[in-house]
């Protein structure tokens, strides 16, 4: 059983997973890190994932997206963090407010790739949000004349799928330490880590 965090971009998975995987003493995945190894096997050259998307476009990094995803699918007993769009690089994982008229099978193709493993959204609030994704740089995949607007959009469309799909949901417009614990909670709640891991968190927390 892997934990696998969803979120939008700056909602802090990569550092909330990595710590929570060290409490735990499992491996830790990202999927911006693996499509980087693809990238890097399919062309012998590197780009940081940012790079690959501003060179080669969105259908491109998306692609290497679904492959990230099929290889996270071979992992076990591990804590994995999805990028935001990660989720809907499968055309049949589109976001539930975009088409009214979306196959049934849609939804179960996206609930089976995740069945028997828990999934945990890391929800910010939305200005919150917007300002820590802005404070460096505008993303590739924004408007840069309009950023703004196209973070609402995409918040809005993805926002259905993050929460369907989560067994936990668990705010992290505050503090990090505050969010571990809070997840650790809740798995140990839900009996979702087992008895060495349980002993193992509550020497540290």
């Amino acid at each position: 059983m892997n934990i696998i965090l969803i979120g939008f971009k700056g909602c802090g998975k990569t550092l909330i997973g990595k710590t929570i995987a060290a409490k735990l003493k499992r491996e830790f995945y990202d999927t911006d890190s693996i499509i980087e190894s693809i990238y890097t096997e399919e062309t012998k050259s590197y780009l940081s994932f940012r790079e690959i998307y501003k060179k080669h476009g969105s259908e491109y990094f998306r692609n290497l997206e679904k492959k990230a995803l099929e290889r996270v699918g071979g992992f076990e007993n591990s804590v994995i963090s999805l990028g935001g769009g990660t989720l809907f690089s499968d055309l049949s994982a589109v976001p539930a407010c975009a088409t009214a008229d979306r196959p049934a099978q849609a939804d179960k193709d996206v609930d089976r790739k995740f069945k028997g493993h828990v999934v945990i959204y890391l929800h910010v609030e939305p200005d919150m949000l917007y300002e820590r994704i802005v404070k460096n740089s505008i993303p590739a995949f924004f408007d840069s004349s309009n950023p703004r607007q196209s973070f609402d959009k995409l918040y809005a469309e993805r926002l259905p799928l993050y929460k369907r799909l989560a067994d936990v949901v668990i705010d992290n417009s505050k503090d990090a330490e505050g969010t571990i614990n809070g997840i650790l909670q809740e798995l140990k709640n839900k009996n979702l880590i087992n008895h060495r891991e349980h002993r193992g968190t509550k020497k540290e927390t």
